[in-house]
């Protein structure tokens, strides 16, 4: 049997795919990843689910939790729900970015502050502020 053909062990794919085997039995019961059969109770895989277990990596990078990982999956892309969930995610992205993008921008004045400690520099003082109470908030190191 070609190699493209012949099925994987589960310890196989784990390994191709930089998952757990614990992790690839989770995507198994959630119904995120199925082994094409089981041969004396072991799980045997076919090679396309190495692509398909990137794809809920990917999923997971973009912040979906696993179910909504199985939603996006299973859905059809041309339904109501698929997009909601989709432009949900979009939109907490943003928000993780613009987050991100903060973090460096006091980093960044970090780097070249007078001041001799965080504590006493005026930026950081007003992001500490900002952080406990939003309502404050003013974003410190524009």
């Amino acid at each position: 049997m070609p190699d493209e053909q012949r099925l994987l062990l589960i310890g196989e794919l784990a390994q191709r795919t930089a998952t757990t085997d614990s992790a690839l039995r989770y995507y198994e019961k959630l119904g995120l990843v199925r082994p094409a059969e089981r041969i004396s109770g072991r799980r045997r895989y076919t090679p396309s689910s190495i692509e398909h277990v990137g794809l809920v990596h990917l999923c997971q990078d973009a912040g979906f939790t696993l179910r909504e990982t199985r939603e996006f999956l299973h859905k059809s892309r041309s339904g109501r729900e698929w997009r909601h969930l989709a432009e949900r995610k979009i939109r907490e992205l943003d928000a993780r970015i613009a987050d991100a993008q903060q973090a460096k921008r006091l980093l960044q004045h970090a780097l070249n502050c007078a001041s001799p400690t965080l504590s006493d520099c005026p930026n950081f003082q007003a992001a500490v502020t900002a952080r406990i109470n939003p309502a404050a908030g003013a974003d410190p190191a524009r």
